[in-house]
């Protein structure tokens, strides 16, 4: 057998093998997710004076349905966020303030390096947010306030290949979530996450 023909078919095994590989990292895929964020709220109405405090930061679960063809991925997620609670004041007088919040998006994302062991990757996103916030002031009764806001966020990460259909994922997100009583509601997000390619 001459060596062009050895070569040729090395050539075509080769290409074949990655053609196979390639297929196995595209197509329809659930990933879960998990890390911790931290909500600013800003431009507070004067009706509500220093009362919209939230500067802690909490977990976040989340889960999404996607698919991924090449250079892209296209997904539905939803995300839980940990309530949190401040208290301010003086211990005799003190106020308390709960905050939570639960996005729905569809994301889309660019990896640069699809098919490689890592590849960077940037993604933007739109969708909804529901934003609740109760207070409880010193002598006054409950008050609680809740939104569902048009949402948009953008980020950028790194993906590990564990396997051609398992890939690992570490990003940052910024949030950007609408308004609750004319306070604007931002956040930002570090995440790790696991993706399976079915």
């Amino acid at each position: 057998m001459s060596k062009k023909l050895l070569t040729a078919l090395a050539l075509a095994f080769s290409l074949s093998l990655a053609n196979n590989a390639a297929a196995e990292c595209d197509g329809f895929y659930m990933g879960v997710r998990g890390g911790i964020v931290n909500h600013n709220l800003g431009d507070a109405d004067e009706a509500l004076g220093d009362r919209l405090e939230v500067d802690d930061n909490s977990w976040i679960a989340g889960v999404s349905l996607g698919y991924r063809y090449t250079y892209f991925r296209g997904e539905f997620e939803y995300t839980w966020r940990e309530e949190t609670n401040e208290k301010t004041g003086p211990v005799d007088a003190r106020n308390s303030s709960d905050f939570q919040t639960m996005s729905y998006m569809f994301n889309l994302y660019a990896d640069l390096a699809p098919y490689s062991m890592f590849s960077p990757f940037i993604m933007g996103g739109i969708g909804m947010t529901n934003i609740q916030y109760t207070f409880k002031g010193f002598g006054a009764r409950e008050k609680k306030y809740e939104e569902d806001n048009f949402t948009w966020a953008v980020g950028a990460g790194l993906t590990a290949k564990v396997t051609n259909r398992f890939n690992v994922d570490l990003g940052y997100r910024f949030w950007h979530m609408g308004e609750i009583e004319k306070a604007s509601v931002r956040a930002h997000e570090v995440y790790g996450g696991l993706r399976y390619v079915f």
